[in-house]
């Protein structure tokens, strides 16, 4: 693996993240090697950096393209109707719509959901990676089942995703808790929700991928600490390509990762932003009925999920001022019952390395990435990525905490 070096510019010159160039793509891929598919999805955001500013699709657009699709897709007629954009979501741009349809001529009626990538995103991330995963975990796990792909894309202007539409809600129903940006879930929702929260972290850390179709992604082996650098070199390569200034608490933070990395003792399915927010549940009981979101997935450390949970900036305080994990119960609760789900042990070393990490990277996704998405104009969730940016200034200040403790 390449060491970290990051590219800094002189004053007075143009800086090539502007207007990337051939030769600077390629040595920034020699510096920081991803997984083919991460690869592939990095090169794409930089080959389109200088085409105009993305316009979000209209719904004439919109279905004019799914029709296109769905001719060249599907056997036979097929009926299309009730076309609608969906909000929500940091950063893809999705509809919902009905299709009539036949599969190995049997006659379908489903609800589905196109999914479909701005030109740049707060985290560049390839769909048949999330396509292969919900195909691979849904028959154990609660996810939207995929059907369709277009990764070129040959009919849609961005590649995209279509699965099924899953009924169900991300927050309680108004009127039942208190208002909190956070959530404010509430006795009463805490104690439906936390249980289930807890179980599905557990089952997708301990989730047996052998034998899926999962060519997407390039599994490091157990013992090392391989993982662990494919994702460094993933966020500090999206780093060094966006970022509009240096930061050098985040380049000090880059090499104090590589020369900590952990070896993984168990190579687990990693969610990647599993928290409250990303499921959804059903509103009169409270019955998880999908796990959202599976872009950023991989194949790592189950701390590394753990400590995305464990953020701070995820939780907030209850009635009482007692601070909740995601806003659903005390930190010491859910490592326990974690442990007692999974069956798997939790190294606080470990997860001490991988809060830092997180800090790190969220530092990445919304100090640089963010922030050049609103530069370039790129995605069609600005005001979110404004938010993004505020986001990472309490993340670097956390990030040279944490690291101030250890270094």
């Amino acid at each position: 693996m390449a060491q970290h070096s990051t590219h800094f510019v002189k004053a007075g010159q143009p800086d090539p993240r502007d207007a990337p160039t051939r030769e600077w793509i390629e040595t920034l891929r020699a510096r920081y090697p991803c997984e083919r598919y991460v690869d592939l999805a990095l090169v794409r955001k930089l080959e389109i950096r200088n085409t105009p500013p993305y316009r979000p699709l209209t719904l004439a657009a919109a279905e004019e393209q799914l029709r296109a699709f769905l001719t060249a897709t599907v056997e036979g007629p097929f009926e299309l109707s009730d076309l609608r954009p969906l909000g929500g979501g940091a950063s893809k741009e999705q509809f919902a719509f009905w299709l009539k349809w036949q599969e190995r001529g049997v006659a379908r009626q489903e609800r589905l959901v196109l999914r479909m990538q701005p030109a740049q995103a707060v985290v560049e991330t390839h769909r048949l990676r999330e396509f292969q995963i919900l195909e691979a975990v849904g028959h154990e796990i609660p996810v939207p089942k995929p059907y369709w792909l277009d990764t070129e894309p040959r009919f849609f202007q961005q590649p995209a995703l279509i699965y099924s539409f899953v009924s169900g809600v991300a927050r309680p129903p108004e009127g039942d808790v208190r208002y909190s940006a956070r959530g404010g879930l509430g006795p009463k929702w805490r104690a439906i929700l936390a249980p289930q929260f807890i179980e599905w972290s557990a089952r997708i850390a301990t989730f047996d991928y052998s034998g899926c179709d999962l060519s997407a992604f390039d599994i490091a082996a157990e013992g090392t600490n391989e993982a662990v650098l494919q994702v460094l070199n993933m966020w500090e390569r999206a780093w060094d390509e966006d970022r509009l200034e240096a930061v050098p608490l985040v380049s000090i933070a880059a090499q104090w990762l590589r020369d900590n990395a952990p070896p993984v003792d168990r190579v687990s399915i990693v969610h990647g932003d599993y928290r409250v927010g990303n499921f959804l549940f059903d509103p009169k009981d409270g019955h998880f009925t999908a796990i959202m979101d599976w872009e950023l997935v991989h194949f790592a450390d189950r701390h590394e999920d753990l400590a995305t949970i464990l953020l701070p900036a995820l939780g907030e305080r209850d009635e009482n001022g007692e601070f909740l994990v995601n806003g659903l119960c005390s930190r010491e609760e859910y490592l326990a019952r974690y442990e007692a789900a999974s069956g798997l042990p939790v190294d606080p070393k470990r997860l001490r390395y991988y809060e830092i990490y997180n800090y790190f990277r969220t530092a990445c996704m919304n100090l640089g990435s963010s922030a050049r998405c609103m530069a370039t104009q790129k995605s069609n969730q600005d005001i979110v990525q404004v938010f993004g940016t505020a986001v990472a200034s309490v993340m670097l200040a956390n990030l040279e905490t944490a690291l101030s403790a250890e270094i």
